[in-house]
């Protein structure tokens, strides 16, 4: 009974290793359609203003770190921790800013009478 097992087994992790490699490699190439595709939208940030990327957190030296990758690198995830580190960076600047400033007080709105 036990040897019928261990072929029955056997048997079957040879029927799925064809199936997973042929979805190991549907995954990679989604992945990489996906990363080109993502290159492609990152390119066109380059016609963003220098206003409008700051306004995202973003500048153009940038863009230009997470294009310099492998082309099929997802140049989108860099992006994002980049502008994740910018976006900590000048929360901590404007609250030390806050700090320094004797003259702030917050605004309050009241009823006008």
């Amino acid at each position: 009974m036990s040897t019928t097992l261990a072929s029955n087994t056997h048997a079957a992790a040879i029927v799925t290793t064809p199936a997973s490699l042929v979805r190991a490699a549907a995954e990679r190439i989604a992945f990489v359609a996906k990363a080109l595709v993502n290159r492609w939208m990152t390119r066109q940030l380059c016609d963003f203003t220098d206003y409008e990327l700051a306004d995202i957190g973003l500048s153009r030296s940038d863009l230009k770190q997470a294009l310099d990758g492998p082309v099929y690198a997802d140049p989108s995830l860099r992006l994002a921790a980049i502008a994740r580190g910018n976006s900590v960076n000048m929360r901590s600047v404007v609250v030390h800013r806050r700090v320094e400033s004797a003259e702030f007080t917050p605004l309050v709105r009241g009823r006008e009478e």
